[in-house]
């Protein structure tokens, strides 16, 4: 059985009322996971780094660019019979001000602005909900970050 790092999740997130939203997208028919929903998630291409993976797929998938970009201490994992393998997925977080519009893929059907709860509601694997609760955590003392994500939008021209 292999390992394998050839993927990230980035989720994006604004800030409501003093209080973190996550923006779902909706999985769409046919492929794999349909009918879910879930954060940006993608491939890292050859030579790519995993942040830098995370930063584009935010874009491709959303049309958004993040104001501020942080990598965040969660590593998705779980087992794949497809692959026989078991997955390290590492996690970022891309803010954006107010709750914009999006121009989902053709990955996607759908998306929505959820609160927290909601947001844990609609994940289907523990890992996503994980994940979200690290960043609504870290976001609390807003614009400040508190343990949980570390921030690199430095790292990108803004």
């Amino acid at each position: 059985m292999d390992v394998i790092t050839g993927s990230i999740s980035t989720y994006v997130f604004t800030m409501l009322h003093g209080r973190p939203a996550f923006l779902l997208l909706y999985r769409a028919p046919g492929l794999m996971h349909a009918d879910t929903w879930q954060a940006v998630h993608g491939m890292i291409e050859p030579e790519e780094k995993a942040y830098d993976a995370a930063w584009r797929e935010m874009v491709e998938e959303t049309g958004l660019t993040p104001e501020r970009f942080f990598r965040t201490e969660c590593v998705e994992t779980f087992y794949s019979e497809f692959t026989d393998a078991v997955h390290l997925v590492p996690a970022f977080a891309g803010f954006v001000t107010g709750a914009p519009g999006v121009m989902v893929s053709e990955e996607h059907t759908a998306y929505e602005w959820c609160a927290l709860d909601d947001a844990l509601d609609r994940l289907a694997w523990p890992t996503q909900r994980r994940a979200v609760r690290v960043i609504a955590e870290a976001a609390a003392p807003w614009p400040e970050i508190a343990i949980g994500m570390t921030e690199i939008t430095g790292m990108y021209p803004v």
